[in-house]
């Protein structure tokens, strides 16, 4: 009897400890700015829970570089929420060197002649003031914008030079404009993708559309009215049919324009 007591209890705290002990890991592993994905879970939920913002989920792929794909992720797998920081090396401090006092050797002083000149004439410079530059802020760089409902911007992307449905830094990809405006070699754009419609809070209207920023290309050849561009910057995975707007200075790099 006393043996059957004994293995019940013992077969108790083990199920207590299976049970108890993921968790604990689950927030030890949370606390050191891992967290491991679980069945459901999406770069957009993880965000909105760890960073406050849903629209910074990019943030956490440029931190996670095993992930191909920000819209397959895996249970089980575990999700980078910050930044790693370099480890600082301590340098060695020099060792102290031994400080022999010399004797002061006894000097014959000779009557001084104090002369007295007139104070030094001291040019003020005037004071070189400046100009504070603006710094860009990389987190506000992805943020999305709002628009009309149906804004188009200036062109779309057709097509991957290698035929890829999801493109990222460093791929060429093909254009076309509809703009006026002159579209030269070296000119930068950037892509964007139509978002989830705006409604008034009271009537219910759509007043509007969230227009997600997608990244930047750079114009590199020309063939008749189709261009040829590099995708320098990738904030999400870049798709046939996405559109591209002017490129902002001010926005992308912290530049104001004159």
């Amino acid at each position: 009897m006393r043996r059957l007591v004994g293995i019940f209890f013992t077969t108790v705290l083990m199920l207590s400890l299976f049970f108890v002990l993921p968790g604990l890991t689950q927030d030890i592993k949370e606390a050191d700015g891992v967290y491991t994905i679980k069945k459901g879970d999406t770069l957009w939920d993880i965000s909105s829970r760890f960073l406050k913002d849903p629209f910074l989920w990019p943030k956490l792929w440029q931190r996670n570089p095993y992930i191909t794909n920000p819209h397959w992720i895996y249970p089980g797998n575990p999700v980078r929420l910050s930044t790693l920081e370099p480890i600082k090396k301590e340098e060695p401090k020099p060792e102290p060197k031994e400080i022999v006092e010399e004797k002061p050797k006894e000097v014959v002083k000779e009557p001084e002649i104090k002369k007295v000149e007139p104070p030094p004439v001291v040019e003020k410079k005037p004071e070189v003031i400046e100009e504070a530059k603006p710094v860009g802020f990389p987190d506000t760089r992805s943020a999305g914008f709002m628009s009309d409902i149906n804004f188009k911007g200036i062109g779309i992307i057709l097509e991957s030079k290698e035929g890829k449905n999801l493109m990222s830094g460093d791929d060429i990809v093909y254009l076309a404009f509809k703009t006026s405006e002159s579209v030269l070699i070296g000119n930068q754009y950037t892509v964007f993708r139509a978002s989830e419609e705006i409604k008034h809070p009271i009537t219910d209207k759509k007043i509007g559309r969230r227009y997600n920023i997608i990244g930047n290309v750079k114009v590199i050849d020309q063939h008749g009215n189709f261009f040829t561009a590099k995708v320098i910057e990738s904030f999400d995975a870049f798709q046939k049919g996405d559109m591209i707007k002017p490129y902002s200075k001010e926005k992308m790099e912290g530049v104001i324009e004159k």
